[in-house]
């Protein structure tokens, strides 16, 4: 993989590590004798990220590299779609699901020496209401906690986790109606995640089966069940086991259309919307470049 232009593009409010000057001068020594130009742009609004990285595709970088969370990656990445530029990622939010995902390492510094000596993989991207996202998207409970989540300051697993105890006392079930492959099912269900990896942000699981370059989308339920076997099963999301549930199904299918009771909330790469009755997803395949680790 050669370089010659890169883009460094950081959200300073992204997950833990806040420190501007700790992650600059961590950019700064790991590429000091690099051969290639780069420079360092930190984002000043919601959607900047966004609007540099087409910036730098219409300017043809060979690559742009996001440096936050999950909602960094994707407006950068959602810029990238279809483009020759690719996508690096230094991960620094509370969740990092496609660094995961595309094996990249949690520690900035080992992620950042990936830029220099890693590859090129093209991966499928989806959209959910015509947004794009390369992780999951979702309705039911984990949207709702999502929802809340976001609306707070503090990151981090422990406090989702807080939220999702608290809430699921008066969560009341929907039913979905899921149109795909020419068929129709209804489910009660906790949650429906439509997955183009194999889990969410922070570790969790829900598709182990799950490719982000076969072309398909995971449909993947948590079908209606008491509160004492989601709790008692809620490790097997950590583990890979939950395909062992019988409360669990999974589909597969190029799109989706969800079809639900009452307007409700949905996410997607960490972002949390407001949605209506009807959801439709669809796999946009081979449509994103991302420099991954050389035996990734």
């Amino acid at each position: 993989m050669e370089l010659a232009k890169v883009r460094f593009i950081r959200n300073p409010k992204s997950g833990i590590i806040r420190t501007q000057s700790v992650i600059r001068k961590a950019i700064e020594w790991n590429f000091a004798n690099s051969d290639f130009y780069y420079e360092i742009i930190e984002t000043e609004y919601p959607g900047h990220a966004h609007i540099l990285a087409k910036e730098a595709a219409d300017q043809g970088y060979d690559a742009v590299v996001a440096i936050g969370g999950d909602g960094t990656t994707n407006e950068i990445g959602s810029a990238l779609v279809h483009t020759q530029t690719a996508l690096g990622i230094i991960p620094l939010g509370s969740g990092n699901g496609l660094a995961r995902g595309m094996g990249i390492p949690m520690q900035p510094l080992k992620a950042a020496n990936i830029i220099k000596t890693g590859k090129i993989r093209t991966i499928d991207a989806a959209q959910v209401q015509g947004e794009i996202f390369f992780i999951v998207t979702g309705l039911g409970f984990d949207a709702l906690i999502s929802k809340i989540f976001n609306e707070q300051e503090i990151r981090g697993l422990l406090p989702y986790f807080t939220i999702g105890f608290r809430e699921y006392k008066s969560y009341k079930y929907e039913v979905f109606v899921l149109k795909f492959n020419d068929k129709q099912i209804a489910v009660s269900a906790l949650f429906v995640t439509i997955a183009n990896m194999k889990g969410w942000g922070g570790g969790a699981i829900i598709s182990p089966e799950a490719e982000c370059d076969d072309g398909l989308l995971d449909i993947c339920i948590i079908h209606r069940a008491p509160w004492y076997y989601i709790v008692a099963n809620l490790y097997k999301l950590f583990t890979g086991g939950v395909v062992k549930l019988r409360k669990y199904s999974r589909y597969q299918a190029q799109s989706v259309e969800i079809i639900r009771e009452n307007p409700g909330p949905y996410h997607f790469d960490g972002e949390s919307r407001d949605g209506g009755t009807t959801l439709h997803v669809s796999v946009l395949p081979m449509a994103l470049k991302v420099i991954v680790p050389e035996n990734s």
